[in-house]
């Protein structure tokens, strides 16, 4: 069993209760193997210095560090960083094998630091979909340059798709390339015993609801064209609702559109479980998290071709389309509302098990983690 001390860009924290959240999900699976301490830092103006919060989250050793932007906000990010490492080295006398940083950029620097000072081996996982075109991100030099050297110096880089990592391949960013998934709660999504027998039909969309990625205003646009009664579009997500609103006052479908805000995980499950489809018309994705929380709830899907998403897509689990095709979307949501048997529940979910669960991927790092450890002995 390792020490691990778990890094990222992107965590669950008092100022933003999901963001980073799938990365949460990997540390869980991570720690069904090894011992993992969470190590994050955070800008948070209400406090007057820095706060150390540090708590218990199931099997997660966790500790968060707020501080106060100020004029010197960059020398205050790496004095924060300090202070909550020193915490764990120190007052909780911890010593890390491995790091295990995620989301490169803008934290790969803490990764770096750790292997410069203190020689600790370091590998990467990484979900965001910059990676899959920087030049639309008009990134400076210098974080161009800390990227590359976080590559660099890495024992191991873990897109959460091949086609991400062949993005970065493709970028000339070279490193030892180990594609581990996203991973989901099999206990908590999973497939409910009966659903309500009515007549009534249920798509269901989950996402940040950022149009110009989730493209959910296409999805409204699908949505209307359906000549079907008795459905029900449900949009939930922690993102602006207005343009949403606006939007469905226009429409003249008398099939209802339900939006409600963020909600917790326990809630989304049951929103899963309860819908007859999960929608997914995004125009940049890697390998959605929401996804996999379908599959495992064993509810068929409808997702666009973008992309990671292919790689996790067979015939059982549901239907693609062509991203921004309006009109394969309104077919396969025809075909699904006139098909409602057509998938088989257990096959769906029995594929999450088999792929996502916490066990396996879990298990997928302890593997790793044991492999950059004999290669360091070798």
């Amino acid at each position: 069993m390792k020490n691990v001390l778990f890094l990222s860009s992107w965590y669950p924290s008092r100022v933003h209760s999901t963001l980073g959240n799938f990365v949460r999900y990997h540390a869980l699976a991570a720690s069904k193997y090894n011992s993992v301490n969470v190590l994050y830092i955070v800008a948070d103006d209400k406090v007057s210095d820095y706060e150390i919060e540090h708590f218990k989250d199931k099997e997660l050793n966790t500790t968060i560090v707020y501080f106060k932007r100020g004029v010197f906000k960059y020398l205050n990010y790496f004095i924060a960083f300090l202070k909550g490492f020193k915490f764990l080295k120190n007052k909780k006398s911890l010593k890390f094998d491995i790091v295990h940083m995620n989301i490169m950029h803008p934290g790969i620097w803490q990764a770096l630091y750790l292997k410069w000072r203190y020689t600790i081996p370091y590998i990467v996982s990484e979900n965001w979909h910059g990676f899959q075109d920087l030049n639309k991100y008009n990134l400076s030099y210098l974080e161009l340059k800390i990227i590359q050297l976080g590559f660099r110096f890495s024992s191991a880089i873990s897109p959460v798709s091949q086609q991400l990592g062949n993005c970065m391949i493709k970028a000339n960013y070279k490193a030892n390339y180990q594609i581990i998934p996203n991973v989901v709660d099999t206990n908590k999504f999973n497939i409910i015993k009966s659903k309500d027998s009515n007549n009534h039909f249920t798509f269901l969309h989950v996402s940040t609801l950022d149009d110009s990625i989730k493209n959910v205003s296409g999805i409204i646009d699908a949505f209307e064209k359906l000549t079907h009664q008795n459905i029900t579009l449900k949009i939930i997500g922690d993102g602006p609702t207005d343009w949403i609103f606006d939007k469905i006052k226009k429409l003249k479908t008398t099939n209802s559109i339900i939006i409600e805000k963020e909600k917790t995980h326990d809630q989304i499950a049951k929103e899963m479980r309860n819908a007859d489809v999960f929608v997914l018309f995004s125009n940049i994705e890697n390998l959605p998290l929401v996804l996999i929380e379908s599959i495992s709830s064993g509810t068929p899907f409808i997702a666009s071709k973008v992309g990671g998403i292919p790689e996790l897509f067979n015939n059982d689990l549901g239907k693609l389309v062509e991203s921004g095709n309006i009109g394969q979307l309104v077919q396969e949501m025809n075909f699904m509302i006139e098909n409602p048997f057509y998938f088989d529940s257990s096959k769906i979910r029995s594929h999450a098990l088999q792929h996502y669960s916490e066990k396996e991927v879990g298990k997928q790092f302890n593997d790793l983690y044991i492999e950059i450890a004999n290669n360091l002995t070798n």
